[in-house]
């Protein structure tokens, strides 16, 4: 009889040093992939790919988070959590945002890396024990289902949109993408020297911000999103409020473009970007949709534009920021206001839109207080108080000048809306 007990024939061996620099890999992965989806969201012209952005790098916030609390727990020094040993790989990532369009843009993230990175952790669970190594299957698993659901949904609008992104999947960029993330090691790395050919493609590429956020092409332009005219009746007011709505876009781009545009922050800054992103889109898609039900059409009856990024982006994307935080400093009273008004005229539905922007915006003033400290640390907090009312009183000058001088670009939208309510015998007495 032996002295010593057996290992089973299906032990599976990886220890804690190994697992630790395959979990970082993973997680540098993730959050740089969220960082170049975050980068290329307001350059994005496509209205569905804008939208998908947006959720998908929310969600890939959380598994970010997960996999960077999985690393920590595996003995893995805090310090060395956020360094850069992948540099290959991180060299990589970098260059997904200088796609040369939308179409490849989507192809490289949703064809080469989502794909490529479920595999990698589904293979790290096939080697890893169960029980020993419990808690990563805990997070991969949800990791992996998130990603395959993010993949359906990429598919979904890829089909509900013949020809919106029929990517040359022989282009030079993407053979070169493609090429690099092979080379470099792969997602379970460790990481290597990126193949010549792959590099020569991608050297020198770097992606800048654009200068204003991009609208979808088959949209009719204008200058600004708030109307010349004041609402007329109820009908009116709930438009204008749904139109604002509509327009917040510009509000998810912004902390989008912080994610991109500020390397090496604390990891907080951009989980919280991520998710104040999400919500600007959910709180547009509120307005998109109230205004589908009334029958009016955005980019056709009403406008979506960047018109606070073609106001201020040439100073810089924190100035964005510090408006953005200004006028959603008075959203929770504003909204709480327009909630009430709603339901005391029985509209329960643009009361509850109002209700759940109300709760997210008070979420995000913490966010942007965060975000200022860290890109404004010179300032004192009452300089930052009267920045902010400076840059929202120009915003509010802006408008009002282009609404005087009637540069606004509004016609058009007023001459087809009111055609349609008077179709849907909305018009207001003459």
């Amino acid at each position: 009889m032996s002295d010593h007990l057996s290992a089973p024939m299906d032990l599976k061996l990886r220890d804690v040093e190994t697992a630790s620099r395959m979990m970082r890999r993973y997680y540098r992965t993730v959050k740089e992939t969220m960082r170049a989806m975050a980068g290329y969201l307001p350059a994005m012209r496509w209205w569905p790919g804008k939208k998908l952005l947006a959720r998908h790098i929310w969600l890939d916030s959380l598994h970010a988070d997960m996999l960077r609390l999985r690393t920590l727990d595996l003995r893995y020094p805090r310090v060395d959590v956020e360094d850069n040993a992948d540099v290959n790989l991180l060299f990589t990532l970098e260059k997904i945002p200088t796609a040369p369009t939308d179409e490849q843009f989507l192809h490289s993230v949703y064809e080469i890396i989502k794909p490529s990175m479920i595999k990698a952790l589904n293979e790290y669970l096939d080697a890893s024990d169960p029980l020993d190594d419990a808690p990563s299957h805990l997070y991969l698993k949800r990791v992996i289902d998130e990603l395959n659901m993010e993949l359906q949904e990429y598919d979904k609008i890829m089909r509900e949109s013949p020809g919106a992104a029929n990517a040359d999947e022989h282009g030079e960029w993407i053979t070169a993408i493609s090429g690099a993330l092979s080379s470099c090691g792969g997602f379970h790395g460790p990481d290597q020297p990126i193949n010549p050919s792959a590099a020569s493609v991608l050297e020198g590429l770097v992606y800048e911000l654009p200068m204003e956020g991009g609208r979808d092409a088959s949209w009719m332009p204008a200058v600004t999103q708030v109307s010349p005219r004041p609402a007329r009746n109820f009908t009116e007011e709930q438009i204008a409020a749904a139109v604002d709505h509509a327009n917040e876009v510009w509000a998810s781009e912004t902390p989008a473009a912080l994610i991109w545009e500020y390397k090496n922050m604390p990891w907080e800054l951009y989980h919280g970007a991520a998710r104040w992103c999400y919500d600007e889109i959910r709180h547009a898609m509120m307005g998109v949709e109230r205004l589908t039900d009334m029958g009016l059409e955005v980019g056709v009856d009403y406008p979506m534009v960047p018109d606070h990024w073609r106001a201020f982006r040439s100073r810089g994307v924190r100035h964005l920021l510090l408006l953005l935080h200004r006028l959603e400093q008075g959203g929770p009273r504003n909204k709480s206001s327009m909630k009430t008004k709603f339901m005391e005229k029985n509209d329960l539905a643009a009361a509850q839109d109002c209700d759940y922007d109300w709760a997210d915006e008070s979420g995000h003033i913490s966010y942007g207080v965060a975000w200022l400290k860290a890109v404004f640390p010179e300032w004192s907090k009452q300089q930052t108080i009267d920045e902010g009312n400076n840059i929202a009183q120009e915003w509010s000058a802006w408008i009002g000048s282009h609404h005087v001088n009637g540069t606004h670009g509004y016609e058009g939208f007023l001459e087809r809306m009111d055609k349609k309510l008077e179709a849907l015998g909305l018009a207001p007495d003459k």
